[in-house]
């Protein structure tokens, strides 16, 4: 898909680890992210807070704190970017050798050069997507077979043109040393460099023919099938992923997504699509392991959006005063939320989640 078609289907959406962990893990930090997984943010806020208040060094306490600012940014919590940025700054400030950090902050600031793309401040871009690229290669520095990172690296530069930041021959070097670092994540940079007429399903039904039937391949399999617009393979794929995976069952919204993208983008398919988006939806609440608090509320007020659509105002109001019984500040996107905010602070993240591709 062309850059810009995939920019505005993701403002849809937006409105939608060291070494080791780096830091001694901080009871009390713990404590606030566990207020947070359980709905009560401006609780986990204030214990940050105090937490800061008695060291202003704590990097953990500011990494958890920009988690939760970019959490309360996507529930319309009142937070800006440059908020995020400065708290996550602060962490890799007080712990540079923390990985987790380091690239938790190459995604803020991504999304700081994302949120300009949206906005049209045109000046800013560039300058944004050469910080961004930058921390990731300091991520790299800490790291060298952290694929995640470099997997940032191959979309930036390969599929934002030039006047953005985006650079061709960079892409394809990055992607060959992802190659050889983990062949997964080379398989999906040679993917996102594949010309928009390849077949992705193709490629990646290869690669299951090459590697075996593993949940990853599977759940890219299904991913193709949803942009080829056949959402039954989509299923068969993501089903079989489920099985071998458990936590694959973030695949179930994407069967949601999709057919409720389906109806926002056509009015006349709302009667047919809505209510198969919404048993999706459904189908998700009831896997396991059990969505964490914050999803749940997400996805119950993904029902709200839906009721909405249908004309239905009593019941988008009943979906999102339920949401909000459950988290004051669930997030008010189609997208699903970034899966880094709900990792243990002290632990490595390898959640991956692409700015250019709706699933």
């Amino acid at each position: 898909m062309k850059t810009v078609k995939l920019l505005s289907i993701l403002l849809i959406c937006f409105l939608s680890a060291s070494t080791f962990a780096g830091n001694k893990p901080d009871k009390e930090v713990l404590k606030a992210f566990d207020l947070r997984m359980n709905g009560k943010v401006d609780e986990a806020k204030v214990l940050l807070e105090q937490i800061l208040t008695k060291d202003s060094t704590n990097a953990m306490a500011h990494y958890e704190m920009a988690r939760i600012k970019h959490y309360m940014l996507v529930g319309g919590g009142g937070t800006k970017i440059d908020d995020i940025v400065n708290s996550i700054d602060k962490a890799v400030q007080f712990d540079p050798k923390n990985v987790t950090y380091a690239y938790y902050c190459g995604i803020a600031k991504f999304l700081k050069s994302f949120i300009a793309m949206q906005t049209g401040q045109q000046d800013q871009i560039k300058n944004n997507i050469a910080e961004t690229c930058k921390q990731f290669e300091k991520v790299l520095t800490l790291k060298p077979d952290y694929c995640e990172p470099m997997l940032y690296l191959v979309e930036i530069y390969g599929m934002l043109p030039p006047d953005m930041g985006g650079d061709s021959l960079k892409a394809q070097a990055w992607a060959a040393k992802l190659a050889k670092t983990d062949s997964y994540f080379g398989a999906r940079a040679k993917a996102d460099l594949l010309p928009e007429s390849a077949d992705r399903e193709k490629f990646w039904k290869d690669q299951i023919a090459l590697k075996g039937r593993t949940p990853n391949l599977l759940s890219q399999a299904g991913i193709a099938c949803l942009f080829k617009d056949d959402p039954e393979n989509a299923e068969k794929y993501f089903n079989e992923a489920i099985k071998s995976d458990p936590k694959e069952n973030i695949r179930i919204l994407d069967l949601g997504r999709y057919h409720m993208m389906q109806a926002m983008q056509n009015k006349d398919l709302a009667g047919t699509e809505l209510p198969i988006a919404k048993s999706y939806f459904e189908k998700y609440l009831q896997t396991k392991p059990e969505p964490v608090v914050p999803m749940k509320a997400y996805t119950i007020g993904v029902f709200g959006i839906i009721d909405m659509i249908q004309g239905n105002q009593a019941g988008a109001e009943k979906m999102r005063e339920e949401a909000k019984a459950l988290d004051k500040y669930f997030s008010k996107a189609t997208g699903v939320p970034e899966q880094i905010l709900f990792e243990p602070p002290d632990e490595i993240c390898h959640h991956f989640s692409s700015f250019f591709m709706p699933y």
